[in-house]
């Protein structure tokens, strides 16, 4: 009986999808957009080089040869490509520049339910070395969910086995049975920050057209802050996090600093550090994009 149990189990996993046909799904389609991106550039006979596969949720779009797009081009050919592919349609679009140390050059992040008109979608791109990074964020929660279906089922089979079999199989290590973690879906040294590209380890912020660079305590303030978009962040914790090796807690010198960092983020409409008043400080984003 406890054999049969265990068969059981398998074959509820097995009913669903296999994270093989969703991975080929999402290379043939992705494929297919560069396809589309090197016709609409003029270029009939440069080849697409294979997806790469970063992590469960992103994947990497590379090209022979150099070519420019029509940012609005590249909207449309991916929204009507992921569509088609029965996709989900939550979705983050970043073009990375090769020649730039990775620097996102274009970028937004499209959400059925919101619905948000993309910007910068009339200006021409050069033509460049070009790798697109998409971003399925949904294909993450679904690994997740999968993992521990499995393990849920796997550990129901073998309580099973030991109730009919005996109680020889409960020594065994309970660790085998935890789900898989999960890497961050970063894939270089910054964090994307609405235009920016924020490289903490530098304290610096880069954009197409400027450097701004960031002191310490700027730096960590904002590292806290992009790690946690639109999400109020107590005074106690920032301060207990920025000005603990410095022993004396003082609240005015938080709110001098995240003064400082308003003025740095000024030029980028999409950021908007906010006082959430009782409570703390809040960094607020729209629907992500690089131009």
């Amino acid at each position: 009986m406890g054999i049969l149990f265990v068969s059981a189990g398998t074959l509820l996993v097995e009913k669903k999808d296999s994270p093989e046909l969703t991975d080929a799904r999402i290379n043939l389609t992705i494929r297919s957009i560069g396809h589309q991106l090197l016709l609409h550039s003029g270029d009939s006979s440069s080849r697409v080089m294979p997806v790469r596969k970063i992590n469960a949720a992103t994947f990497l779009l590379e090209f022979q040869s150099p070519f420019a797009f029509v940012p609005d081009t590249l909207v449309q050919v991916v929204h009507r490509s992921v569509a088609a592919a029965h996709l989900p349609l939550h979705y983050m679009v970043n073009v990375l520049s090769c020649t730039n140390n990775n620097l996102v050059v274009y970028g937004y992040e499209f959400l059925e339910q919101k619905k948000e008109a993309i910007p910068c979608t009339g200006r021409i791109q050069p033509v460049g070395c070009y790798v697109i990074r998409i971003l399925f964020p949904d294909q993450l929660a679904t690994s997740n969910a999968s993992a521990k279906t499995y393990v849920w089922l796997a550990a129901l089979s073998a309580m099973l086995l030991v109730a009919f079999v005996g109680s020889g199989f409960r020594k065994r290590d309970k660790t085998e049975n935890k789900p898989n973690k999960h890497q961050s879906p970063e894939t270089g040294t910054f964090i994307a920050l609405g235009k920016y590209a924020f490289y903490d380890m530098h304290r610096r912020l880069k954009s197409e057209n400027e450097s701004i660079e960031l002191s310490d305590k700027e730096s960590r303030l904002l590292k806290i802050f992009a790690s946690h978009p639109n999400q109020t962040i107590d005074r106690e914790r920032l301060l207990k996090e920025v000005w603990e090796d410095d022993g004396v807690f003082v609240g005015r010198s938080l709110d001098v600093f995240v003064s400082k960092l308003r003025k740095k983020l000024q030029n980028d409409s999409s950021l908007r550090l906010v006082n959430v008043h009782g409570k703390g400080y809040k960094l607020e984003t729209e629907v992500n994009y690089f131009s």
